[in-house]
């Protein structure tokens, strides 16, 4: 009785093995979501999505982002627009949409962000509405990607990119400061 349960239990190791695994990758951006400054004028909705597919590896794979992907770019889009905040300022942004791809074929080898969204600015009563388009690449070895930490610096530089293109637009409301 004792052989054949370790000759299952091996079994099972093996097979599990063959899956491949872990099929979902951890990338932890809680340190960068609560070191970013409160700011209630600024907000990011989506439907709380926390995993992001990444495509054009040898197999998709996916990444769960901590807290949730929408915190995370709420988080940047503070951080980097805290310093040039302006009275009577509101920014909501939703319908955030991200989409990564690598192309392991390309020289040299690059990961791809497509990030979207629609931000409706209040400056001082003056409303603009407009949606956002944002890509962003970074370098990536097809054979070790580490998509645990290649993931949130994608997110990080689209996010950072979003607040210039947000911060341009508020400045082209024709507010000052």
């Amino acid at each position: 009785m004792k052989v054949i349960k370790c000759v299952l239990a091996a079994t099972v190791a093996l097979v599990l093995s063959g899956c491949g695994g872990k099929t979902m990758i951890q990338s932890d951006m809680s340190r960068m979501v609560s070191a970013s400054p409160a700011s209630p004028w600024l907000t990011v909705d989506n439907r709380g999505e926390t995993v992001v597919t990444v495509t054009g590896l040898d197999s998709s794979a996916k990444v769960q982002v901590t807290p949730d992907i929408a915190s995370a770019v709420q988080a940047r889009l503070r951080t980097a627009l805290q310093p040039n905040y302006i009275t009577d300022l509101i920014i909501h942004c939703r319908g955030l949409e991200i989409a990564v791809s690598a192309a392991k074929d390309a020289e040299p080898p690059v990961a791809n962000l497509e990030m979207s969204a629609s931000c409706r600015i209040v400056a001082r009563g003056l409303v603009s509405s407009k949606g956002y388009r944002i890509h962003q690449s970074l370098p990536v070895d097809p054979a070790a990607p580490r998509l645990d930490m290649l993931v949130p610096k994608l997110i990080d530089g689209a996010s950072t990119q979003l607040a210039e293109q947000i911060w341009a637009d508020v400045v082209a409301t024709g507010v000052r400061r």
